[in-house]
């Protein structure tokens, strides 16, 4: 202990000569970091940092040798430069050293930078950091105070492997299953600590007393079938059922789906990984009740120090499910990132109105589009959002958290809290859509759902989202879509789906394709890149002044044979006004994605992201183009895992400058 106290203070104090020969005037030690609920339950202190004039500039972290290039070193340093000084600002710079190595991290552009900036400087050298990155940034520190997400994902990791090779499930989609079938029971668990089975081999006995490692240990087999029963038993409770749109009740397992683990040792093993806990010792829950995170009392004050937020499992599954799942159904999965879903959800719900989240279907406006047909129907929310190749649920899951924020938002003081969790307990329930035409997909987007707090999704099996027609009784109701469909050149060849394609009357016209500026020569595609094929279809399904992301290949926007495409849903550009006339959608943003973004789940197609706008009426003009290119996303490929990227993440200031109208 000795050796590594003087190795630190040695350090410290070169770091602090190194400071002042920047100019830094004010360097303090042990520096007491803002504390954001106040109560001591998130204190922390920086061993030195630097500060310019009271403004916090610079946070130092030292280490053994190697530490510096360590991710949870480098987190560690991070999280406290988002707790930041006075009031909660952050931190402009991070600096780890471990004496042989430094490691300089600029906030604001979560990214490295090559060196520290003198004082008289910083100030032009760095953007100030804005108020949405700040409280994202303190969003962060907080959740890194919870719990580790990397140490998350390493227990799903190996409790994947042992699932795949010692507990007899494969292939290792099925293994997957199997932990999100843990997953379900511990939430359950949570919501129900006192729920007494009524039958099977544990009839009458509490749930809690056989979900237990050490009861699967002492039991073995006897164990193993009692859990067996107790999954079919819970998986079929009302609360886990949902009625879709096509009026059929579903649960999130399949009725009859067994718990395929066999293994005593491999089950108890499970069980206890599931056994979470914060950084200071404190069992992490996997379902925080909405109710519970509101209020200023001292309970809900408790729950939001220690308590896990969904972000912080979700964050882990994710980045879990991309480096594990097989992407052979239907026309292949790519699980998007998380970093993009966050990007591509912040940009469209900044655009969107509060009175849009609190319309109700009978309301002026919103009567025509949902023509309810009682009371309780005109009651409930107008606002929908989906994503017809929805996989395990990215999407809606990356909605869900912008919908909660905004409806909890306490600047809604029109709104008691109970009318606040009202609302969004209806929400849940009628404003998310998916489907998919993979069944393990929609399995696993289900799990998704119950772990940000929603048990009743609406998500749909379906043979082809373009053709279903089911989908069809959602012409022209959602509010927003976001996707990353399928795409390949030529990939869909399906003759009914590209016939449906090409009915005009119906909004669907690419399944034509013709020569830009002369639609009347219009040709039957045999074949066609899906993508193109889901622009049309879900401009169909947006409703007037609908908003449209989607991820769509490089091709699409400059190849000069889909042109036609481009012409489509952005019409003729006058050459003498520039104006561009005709099309079905105004172009909002392109942000282009680097080749990385996809590498992990097995594609590095250049992609970009695309956000439209359903035209209100066919006079409505183009204007002026959001565009941004992303070179780094947050991480690389290392083999088949998942590393950090040292130039960070470009995605976050590209979506801060579309928020702040700067690009």
């Amino acid at each position: 202990m000795a050796k590594k106290k003087s190795t630190t203070d040695a350090l410290r104090d070169s770091a602090r000569e190194k400071l002042s020969q920047l100019g830094y005037q004010q360097i303090k030690d042990d520096f007491a970091l803002f504390d954001p609920l106040g109560d001591g339950s998130m204190s922390a202190t920086a061993e030195l940092v630097a500060l310019d004039e009271d403004e916090p500039v610079i946070l130092f972290a030292s280490g053994e040798p190697g530490d510096a290039s360590r991710p949870p070193v480098q987190d560690d340093a991070k999280f406290k430069a988002g707790l930041g000084a006075a009031a909660g600002k952050p931190f402009r710079f991070v600096w780890v050293w471990d004496g042989e190595n430094d490691f300089i991290f600029d906030v604001e552009k979560d990214a490295q930078v090559s060196a520290l900036p003198a004082r008289d400087e910083w100030k032009t050298v760095a953007r100030p950091i804005s108020e949405t990155r700040t409280r994202l940034v303190q969003e962060v520190s907080a959740e890194y105070h919870r719990g580790d997400f990397r140490a998350i994902q390493r227990k799903f990791d190996q409790l994947h492997e042992a699932i795949y090779s010692r507990g007899g499930v494969k292939p290792t989609n099925a293994a997957i299953d199997e932990l999100g079938k843990l997953l379900f029971l511990k939430v359950h668990l949570e919501k129900a600590p006192g729920y007494v089975l009524t039958n099977g081999a544990a009839k009458g006995k509490r749930f809690a007393d056989i979900y237990s490692a050490d009861h699967v240990r002492e039991h073995k087999k006897d164990a193993v079938i009692q859990l067996k029963d107790a999954f079919r038993e819970i998986n079929n409770l009302p609360q886990y059922k949902a009625t879709d749109i096509t009026g059929e009740v579903h649960t999130i397992f399949s009725y009859d789906e067994p718990l395929r683990l066999e293994n005593p040792e491999v089950l108890a093993l499970a069980i206890e990984a599931l056994e979470l806990r914060d950084r200071e010792g404190k069992p992490i829950r996997l379902s925080v009740p909405d109710r519970e995170l509101l209020g200023n009392g001292e309970k809900a004050r408790e729950m939001r120090a220690h308590l896990i937020h969904e972000d912080l499992l979700g964050w882990a599954f994710d980045v879990f499910l991309r480096g594990k799942y097989a992407s052979d159904e239907g026309l292949a999965t790519y699980l998007t990132p998380s970093q993009v879903v966050e990007c591509m959800a912040r940009m469209v719900f900044h655009d969107i109105p509060d009175a849009d989240l609190w319309a109700r279907r009978g309301d002026d406006g919103q009567r025509e589009r949902w023509n309810p047909q009682t009371d309780e129907e005109a009651s409930l929310p107008a606002f929908l959002c989906g994503d017809i190749c929805c996989g395990t649920g990215r999407f809606p899951i990356g909605a869900l958290r912008e919908v909660k924020r905004r409806v909890l938002d306490d600047r809604h003081v029109g709104h008691s809290d109970d009318d606040k969790l009202r609302w969004l307990s209806q929400m849940k329930r009628h404003s998310f859509f998916g489907a998919d035409q993979a069944a393990g997909s929609i399995q696993k987007a289900r799990i998704n759902m119950l772990l940000y707090g929603e048990d009743h999704s609406q998500l749909l099996k379906v043979d082809d989202s373009l053709v279903d027609p089911h989908l069809d009784r959602l012409i022209g109701k959602f509010d927003v879509i976001l996707t990353n469909p399928p795409f390949g050149s030529g990939k869909y060849d399906d003759p009914r789906g590209l016939a449906r394609m090409r009915d005009e009357e119906r909004g669907l016209e690419l399944g034509w394709s013709w020569t830009p500026g002369n639609r009347a020569k219009r040709k039957d595609l045999a074949k066609a890149d899906p993508a193109s094929l889901f622009i049309d279809r879900n401009l169909q399904l947006l409703k007037p002044g609908g908003r449209l992301l989607i991820v769509v290949p490089d091709g699409i926007l400059c190849n000069s044979g889909d042109a036609y495409i481009r012409e489509y849903f952005m019409g003729t550009q006058d050459e003498e006004t520039g104006e561009f006339l005709g099309g079905k959608a105004i172009v909002r943003a392109v942000v282009s994605l680097p080749t990385e973004t996809f590498s992990i789940a097995g594609t590095g197609a250049k992609t970009s992201f695309l956000y439209l706008q359903k035209k209100r009426h066919p006079a409505e003009k183009q204007g002026p183009v959001f565009m941004a290119v992303a070179e780094h996303v947050g991480y690389l490929k290392k083999g088949k895992a998942e590393v950090p990227d040292p130039s960070g993440n470009d995605l976050v200031p590209i979506a801060s400058a579309y928020l702040g109208g700067l690009l």
